[in-house]
């Protein structure tokens, strides 16, 4: 930022409170977020001024970006420097005052006369905010500030705003800018990281930052809560403190507009002469509180949130007035329904139907893109509405579809019931139905959801319509909850082809979703592959306004694709269908997405990516039952394998969190949260246990909860549970039904976890090169499927189990392999098991010598060794690494097969001689 018109190309930013994360500088009591180069270049200016070097720095950015934050923040590093601060504002009655020692005599010349030598001059800062603002008969002033600064130790900051600073001022700052006696500072916009620093992390910020335009003025407007939006609005109503009464009631009349207008427009809502009006315009124009926008002649205020500051002060009757000045205004120039009906659901008048008319063609129009919008018309209307008026049950149906959209699935259904006894003959009770069984569904009722849908299917007279193919779209749902696959791909099969028959491509789409996935699960894979590839052609020829007609159908097809190893396609179709959701305010369906999509990141292997979006899903309000215990054990997971300190306690508590919501349900979402804490339970050391919860989870020894489907991942787990137990019987019997599972399905994604548990099932007996062959085709069937995690799982697997055969020929690159596996899926916990091999392979076992002590021992059970050498019981040991006793014990036995002993006694001589210490529990 040095030069005469170099510019400054750091963000700007805004002060928050202390209490506001720190990832700004901190100045005194508050923290100046997004501004550190500017703060930075301060500083060195203040130290140059010890040598005599000063120096002129304007400002310049839009109103609310920073410019005087960071004016306050030089008078406090002057300050904490030790040196005077010169303040002035433009507005002052005399504002170059304070400088009148400095324009005489420079910043240390003496107020009286000496006969010796002048003392030189002493530093000090001078700062003065809204330099556009500074009357004419004051530049003279400001070009010698400029050249006290470039000929004494003087560190001037002046600020202001571009559009409205007046010709001859411009012409001063050009030529000092141009003599290099001047620094220009552009204050830009925050990033989006500079935004979620100053108003904290939040589920909307992306909306806020784009919204606010990064200026952290508006931000603070828009984010709505506590004293943060107070200062603001009191900001924003000082820039039309001082205006003339024309011109504020111009600004009122564009706040009630809220839109880019043609002055004409305004000058007949202002409701002034056309004269008065347009002088007013011309000031509201100088002050930047107008800018001109295309196309055509056309204004706005400066931001949006000027307008709503503004109309939220705005006087009822006042406001009442305004509304329908500019409803019927826009009414004679014919404007469309969506311009007018805003300023009607402000200002609706009772006796008037066609304002209810307009009301509920709007909230129909705008139902699926805009479902909040849509909601705030309906409730107008609705207030408005005689019970024998025309709209009655129609205004009542699409507000209750409408809070469903948004994710209020509570008030949706109170709404419904009150309706459901009322319509009898009408042609809103499929509709109706339909809606109940959704909402049942989305608030967990799920048994009662089916039951509805079911009677509303049976009261249908005619089968070709869309409600039956909402209705069979409901059940199918419900059947693949229930685990009835045959079910569900009858009733999905329906709703495809009645949703074809009258043209609706996105429920058909979501149709064909479902019948794919019940297709799945009866290991019908061509089909299912076939159905499911039909859909992603609807989908991805669809625009985003028939797939806002039916957002669940981009949640489906993600899912299913999802199940289908096609975790490309699915993370593109979810990621589309939760930008629509957020664009549009369809928050029914987001979190359901989200939890998709995590899902599809954590299996992808991109483990920071999916612990963003499952935080996502649970800091949002709504979201089924089902989506937030599945999402929790997701996170557990993910934390699992991201590995850092703590995760691993937190991931049992949140995986023991969804288990309890889960219950002992029978649904299939209920089933897989119970498998997916059994398996935590595992990965976080209790082998023993994990093996019991997935079994009781499975409904037993033949698995009978799950499908064909899903038996080989959970075969691995269980497989892997008996190889941590020694039990070569129980891993023989999981493999072999793993393999029986995947026979079925002939799918190279589930093959390779069968592969991995008969790999485990060699290693058990010794067969070290059939273990290796088992485990390179497992890698590449894991790797066909892009699922990075397990790839680098069954890397350390085989690196491990060839170093317990003292087989160290093919380890370094296989680790070498999981090592790079590790960092690209951000996973502290592989990499440091990729650490523990390597010492291993370091050791003499690794060289394929003798098997000396420690060596053959996985970091646990060099863990568990050391602490069994201190004189701990196993029971103390499982308390101290919160671990049943029974599973101490079993890496005991390990331990001792490993090393050829045969008790405690030997084992402490053991690792007493080779000097072995307890490893950090």
């Amino acid at each position: 930022m040095s030069g005469g018109s170099a510019e400054a190309s750091a963000s700007s930013g805004g002060a928050v409170d202390a209490s506001a994360p720190e990832t700004g500088t901190a100045l005194g009591h508050r923290v100046l977020v997004g501004r550190d180069s500017e703060v930075d270049a301060l500083r060195s200016a203040l130290k140059s001024l010890i040598g005599a070097r000063g120096r002129a720095v304007a400002l310049v950015g839009e109103p609310g970006v920073g410019k005087s934050a960071l004016m306050s923040a030089l008078a406090a590093l002057a300050c904490d420097a030790g040196l005077p601060v010169l303040s002035t504002h433009a507005d002052a009655a005399e504002p170059l005052k304070p400088f009148t020692t400095l324009l005489e005599c420079g910043p240390g010349a003496r107020q009286e006369e000496s006969a010796g030598p002048a003392a030189p001059p002493a530093a000090a800062a001078a700062v003065l905010d809204d330099l556009h603002r500074l009357p004419a008969d004051s530049i003279p002033g400001v070009v010698q500030l400029i050249h006290a600064a470039s000929a004494s130790p003087l560190l001037l900051v002046m600020a202001y705003r571009e559009r409205q600073l007046s010709f001859e001022m411009a012409e001063v700052l050009s030529r000092a800018l141009s003599s290099g006696r001047l620094d220009l500072w552009r204050l830009g916009p925050l990033s989006l990281e500079q935004t979620r620093a100053l108003l904290g992390d939040r589920p909307d910020l992306d909306d806020i930052h784009r919204s606010g335009e990064g200026n952290p003025l508006y931000l603070k407007a828009i984010a709505g809560d506590g004293e943060a939006v107070t200062e603001a609005a009191t900001a924003i109503l000082g820039e039309f403190a001082g205006l003339d009464r024309d011109a504020l009631t111009v600004a009122q009349a564009a706040a009630a507009l809220g839109e880019p207008f043609h002055p004409e427009l305004l000058v007949e809502v202002a409701g002034l002469d056309v004269a008065d009006a347009m002088g007013a315009l011309d000031t509201l124009t100088r002050a930047d509180l107008l800018r001109p926008v295309g196309p055509g002649p056309q204004l706005a205020l400066r931001h949006p949130v000027l307008g709503a500051v503004v109309h939220g002060r705005l006087d009822p009757g006042r406001r009442l007035a305004l509304h329908r000045r500019a409803e019927a205004a826009l009414a004679r120039r014919g404007a469309p329904i969506a311009r007018r009906a805003p300023h009607v659901a402000q200002a609706a008048d009772p006796s008037r139907p066609d304002h209810v008319a307009t009301l509920v063609d709007m909230a129909r129009d705008c139902l699926h893109s805009a479902p909040h919008i849509a909601a705030g018309y309906l409730e107008t209307a609705v207030s408005l509405i005689p019970q024998s008026g025309s709209f009655w049950h129609e205004a009542r149906v699409l507000l209750a579809q409408a809070r469903l959209l948004t994710g209020d699935a509570a008030n949706s259904r109170a709404l419904l019931d009150t309706l459901g006894a009322d319509l009898p003959g009408s042609p809103f009770r499929t509709r109706v139905i339909a809606d109940t069984s959704r909402a049942a569904q989305r608030l967990g009722h799920y048994a009662e959801a089916a039951a509805i849908a079911r009677s509303g299917l049976a009261s249908l007279s005619d089968h070709d319509t869309a409600a039956a193919a909402a209705l069979h779209t409901e059940l199918a749902d419900a059947a693949l909850d229930q685990r009835q696959y045959a079910t569900a791909e009858r009733h999905a099969g329906i709703a495809a082809a009645t949703a074809r028959g009258y043209g609706d491509r996105a429920g058909e789409a979501n149709a064909l979703a479902q019948a794919s996935l019940a297709r799945l699960h009866l290991c019908d894979r061509a089909g299912a592959q076939a159905a499911a590839a039909r859909a992603a052609e609807l989908v991805d020829a669809a625009g985003d306004t028939s797939l806002l007609a039916n957002l669940q159908s981009v949640y489906q097809l993600g899912l299913t694709e999802s199940l289908l190893g096609q975790l490309p396609e699915a993370e593109r179709h979810l990621a589309r269908g939760a930008a629509l959701s957020r664009r549009s305010g369809q928050h029914h369906v987001l979190p359901a997405i989200l939890k998709a999509l995590g899902e599809v990141q954590l299996r992808s292997g991109d483990v920071p990516g999916a612990l963003a979006t499952l935080d996502e899903v649970l800091a949002r309000p709504g979201g089924s039952p089902a989506t937030r215990a599945i999402a929790l054990s997701l996170r557990a997971k993910a934390l699992l394998w991201r590995g850092a300190q703590g995760d691993g306690r937190d991931a049992l508590l949140l995986a023991g969190q969804a288990a309890g919501i889960a219950g002992s349900a029978p649904t299939a979402w209920a089933v897989v949260v119970r498998c997916l804490h059994a398996e935590i339970v595992l990965l976080a050391g209790d082998p023993e246990r994990g093996g019991w919860l997935l079994l009781e989870a499975a409904g037993g020894t033949g698995l009978p909860l799950l499908t064909a489907l899903r038996r080989p991942r959970w075969c691995d787990v269980l497989a892997e549970a008996a190889a941590l137990g020694g039990d070569l019987a129980a891993a023989e019997r999981w493999a072999r039904l793993g393999e029986e599972s995947v026979a079925q399905l002939s799918t190279a994604g589930r093959r390779g976890f069968s592969l991995r548990a008969r790999m485990r099932v060699h290693a058990l007996r010794g067969e070290a090169d059939e273990a290796v062959e088992a485990a390179e085709q497992a890698v590449e069937g894991f790797s066909a499927g892009g699922k990075r995690i397990e790839v680098c799982r069954t890397l350390l697997a085989v690196a491990s189990l060839s170093l317990d055969a003292g087989r160290g020929q093919q380890v370094d690159g296989w680790l070498g392999r999981a090592a790079a596996l590790a960092g690209q899926c951000g996973s502290a916990r592989l990499a440091e098991e990729v650490a523990d091999e390597r010492r291993r392979l370091a050791g003499p076992a690794g060289r394929g010598g003798s098997t000396g002590p420690l060596a053959a021992l996985s970091s646990r059970e060099r863990q568990i060794a050391g602490l069994t050498s201190t004189g701990m019981t196993s029971k103390e040991i499982a308390g101290a690494l919160f671990l049943s006793q029974r599973t101490v014990d079993t890496h005991l036995n390990r331990i001792y097969r490993k090393l050829g002993l045969t008790n405690r006694v030997a084992l402490t001589r053991l690792m007493l001689d080779a000097g072995g210490r307890p490893e950090p529990s």
